[in-house]
């Protein structure tokens, strides 16, 4: 008899366990979508953004098991991660430069490794926010779903982003990931579903991205270049950073190093004429510092050294520009 009782009140326990899990879950999910994205999004401090979503991540998704799981957060959560570890990447690309600039070949291949390390792991996160996309609204490349709500289209402008991101990473990392390439496919007819003046020219800038620069992708029906020349000029009138980051991917990928650093000068032009959208803040922070990456592979590949402090949006060839020397001594 008594063994019937153990048994009874384990199963009682368990299911008290279960009830409590779930009922936690809810409220720090709950909690999570009301205020913790939207506090998020508003922030422009990008390395606490970083330590937040690579440290609450875990811990929120491992609710899935006991209650509704919160797809949608993932994909902006998982979006975010793959970029902090991106931050890491641009730095052991420098260090490849420098080495480069220096003459140190095993310098070299060894920040060229470390590199590729990172932007394995960036694909994977980001791989896994597409991923969520699919679960939390739907694949995209069909039919346009019907959004409820300003949130969701936002939170599929930011799944179709992790979806870019996760194939130009795993390409940068040599395939170790294999995203699926048709990805890119997907993500240029899901872009369509957005507003693009409503979305920064954020929709017509990842369709411009996708046409130019990934193989197969390239039409003789419109001029894509000039449609991510006319997505710069609505976000520039928006103070949007996003389309920018696009467009000065492609150029460098196309070797078209001009464009490029007339990217960058337009785009630390509108960063002094506009504010931004205070609501999406830190998506805006983060494509600025995409930006300065590249302002500072540039410099580094010319000087050795990155984009000296208050010069972004110059360069060292610049007319009548005197490059900075530092003398050893006074650092010494």
């Amino acid at each position: 008899m008594c063994d019937y009782c153990v048994i009874l009140s384990l199963c009682v326990l368990l299911n008290a366990c279960s009830l409590a899990y779930k009922s936690t879950g809810d409220v720090l999910i709950g909690y999570a979508e009301d205020q913790g994205v939207s506090y998020i999004l508003s922030t422009n401090d990008v390395g606490l953004s970083c330590s937040m979503v690579e440290a609450f991540s875990p811990f929120l998704l491992s609710f899935s098991s006991v209650t509704a799981p919160p797809d949608q957060l993932a994909i902006i959560f998982y979006l975010l991660a793959g970029s902090c570890v991106e931050f890491e990447a641009w730095e052991e690309e420098l260090r490849y430069l420098r080495a480069i600039f220096a003459k140190k070949p095993i310098e070299a291949k060894d920040a060229r490794i470390a590199q590729q390390r990172l932007l394995v792991q960036a694909a994977r996160r980001q791989l896994n926010g597409y991923h969520y996309l699919t679960l939390a609204i739907a694949e995209p490349g069909a039919e346009c779903p019907e959004f409820s709500d300003e949130n969701e289209e936002l939170y599929w402008l930011i799944g179709l982003l992790d979806g870019v991101q996760a194939v130009l990473n795993d390409i940068a990392a040599g395939g170790s990931v294999e995203v699926p390439m048709d990805i890119t496919t997907k993500v240029g007819r899901g872009a369509v579903c957005l507003d693009n003046e409503k979305w920064w020219g954020a929709p017509d800038a990842i369709q411009a991205a996708i046409r130019l620069t990934i193989p197969g992708h390239q039409s003789v029906d419109r001029d894509f270049e000039q449609v991510l020349e006319n997505a710069l000029k609505v976000s520039f009138q928006q103070g949007a950073s996003l389309p920018y980051v696009l467009a000065a991917q492609v150029y460098l990928g196309q070797g078209k190093i001009e464009k490029v650093k007339k990217v960058i000068r337009h785009h630390s032009e509108m960063m002094l004429k506009t504010t931004g959208n205070k609501r999406f803040k830190i998506l805006n922070e983060v494509s600025n510092l995409q930006i300065r990456a590249i302002s500072d592979r540039l410099w580094t590949e010319a000087t050795g050294a990155r984009t000296p402090i208050g010069k972004m949006g110059t360069f060292w060839n610049d007319p009548d520009k005197a490059i900075e020397t530092i003398d050893i001594d006074e650092i010494l």
